[in-house]
């Protein structure tokens, strides 16, 4: 026996379904694609210092926060700072060059101050 043929109206509920389906479907799809993006986002290490900055200011501990940001900014304080903790030669040249940076520093600030 043959199955009955479908009325109009369940062929045209039935195609109303998968529209709506479909529908659904690029839903979820501009969903998952907002959620993998906020994850990049937060993943980026600019975020991710952040996070670590604002977790240091809740502990008190802001200061460190604020000397890692200088050490990013300045590449040369990081290099100074290791070159004191080295050895006693290059510990001399480090603490003279940066008396003279401090100097020239504190010559610009003063000539620029009205």
């Amino acid at each position: 026996m043959m199955p009955p043929a479908a009325s109009p109206r369940t062929s045209q509920e039935r195609r109303l379904r998968i529209e709506l389906l479909r529908v659904q479907a690029g839903y979820e799809r501009m969903a998952l694609r907002r959620d993998a993006c906020r994850l990049a986002g937060a993943l980026q290490p600019q975020a991710l210092v952040g996070q670590v900055g604002d977790r240091l200011r809740s502990t008190g501990l802001g200061w460190l926060g604020v000397g890692l940001r200088v050490l990013r900014r300045y590449p040369l304080v990081g290099s100074l700072l290791g070159s004191v903790l080295g050895t006693g030669s290059r510990r001399r040249v480090a603490l003279k060059t940066a008396l003279i940076a401090g100097l020239v520093w504190l010559g610009k600030r003063k000539h620029q101050d009205p």
